[in-house]
């Protein structure tokens, strides 16, 4: 039975850069009581992984230095 691939860049509508050489879900949120809800979530969708509250630019920060890594890797 295949797994069904989710959409790593959000988690219910929240931007997300999910960090799976450390298990770290990083994630925006701008509702304290969406807030509240995520280790719930990442421990549903992300079993093992820790979740982490960012802000805008450093999850575009996190995005661009994957994006770099992932063209890097290519090249070789």
């Amino acid at each position: 039975m295949s797994k069904k691939r989710r959409d790593e860049n959000q988690l219910w509508g929240m931007p997300t850069v999910v960090d799976h050489d450390n298990k770290i879900v990083y994630l925006k949120c701008s509702s304290s009581i969406t807030a509240m809800g995520i280790p719930a979530l990442v421990k549903k969708y992300y079993p093992g992984y820790t979740g982490k509250l960012v802000t805008f630019e450093y999850l575009e920060k996190l995005r661009r230095s994957e994006e770099h890594t992932s063209e890097l890797q290519s090249q070789f």
